[in-house]
């Protein structure tokens, strides 16, 4: 999906893409970096409010005070396109004559599930996304330490990190000190790539996991327990659905 979406994107005029998957609730994206998790979540709710009343397949044009967009309302998928009014409309019609097709034909493979969790966790991770999920890892650590202790939270809190730092580099910039707290050594420009979230969700997942849980269903349930006092703005970025299929080793 990730090459689709880049070949869209490589069209003059065109300056973002995204795609949401209608039966499994999945969005792909390649948007401006000015897209906050929050600003997509509402623009995925409004064009399926939009797509409710159109045929299928059809496609709708769209006017902005500084561009336009085009809604493809298919099968299995709602595309929006959106760029500068000069763009390139001639290639785009070559390219997406392939690419509205190949789109399709992905959601529709089985086994296709997996294949679009890895573009779950491409959040566009700002500041406060990031402080959300450090806080939700500080709150569950209390929650264990409470149960187990701060020793015992503090030791495998680090081990867990490092097992993650194998998969995703980017976590040594945690840092988790003596009381279990974990916080950022700094907010380098690589700790806003799109693939943190999934590793400190991970990270939580292999934490969480160090005790005994009958099913993955238990540590989610878990988990939401221990991070109900901010269970509203985790669930507008995502948080608990891409848990959910980390848990269940989806992704």
């Amino acid at each position: 999906m990730e090459k689709i979406l880049k070949e869209i994107k490589s069209v003059p005029g065109v300056t973002g893409t995204l795609v949401l998957a209608k039966e499994l609730k999945v969005s792909y994206y390649e948007l401006p970096t000015n897209f906050t998790p929050n600003l997509i979540k509402q623009v995925g709710a409004k064009l399926q409010k939009l797509c409710e009343k159109m045929s299928l397949p059809s496609r709708l044009d769209l006017k902005f005070d500084n561009g336009i967009g085009m809604v493809y309302n298919l099968e299995n998928s709602i595309i929006l396109i959106f760029g500068k009014p000069d763009m390139d409309f001639s290639y785009l019609g070559l390219v997406l004559k392939s690419a509205l097709q190949s789109i399709e034909r992905l959601l529709e493979r089985k086994g296709v599930e997996v294949e679009q969790i890895k573009g779950m966790p491409e959040w566009t991770l700002d500041q406060n996304s990031l402080n959300l999920l450090i806080e939700a890892i500080n709150l569950i650590a209390t929650g264990y330490a409470e149960k187990r202790g701060i020793w015992w939270v503090t030791r495998n809190l680090r081990k867990s990190k490092e097992d993650i730092i194998r998969e995703f580099p980017q976590m040594s910039n945690f840092y988790v000190d003596n009381q279990g707290r974990v916080s950022i050594v700094s907010a380098k420009a690589e700790m806003f790539d799109r693939k943190i979230p999934l590793g400190m969700i991970k990270w939580i997942d292999l934490f969480v996991n160090k005790t005994p849980h009958s099913s993955p269903r238990d540590r989610v349930d878990d988990v939401k327990k221990l991070t109900a006092h901010i269970s509203q703005p985790l669930e507008g970025i995502g948080f608990y659905e891409l848990y959910t299929r980390v848990a269940k080793k989806l992704v």
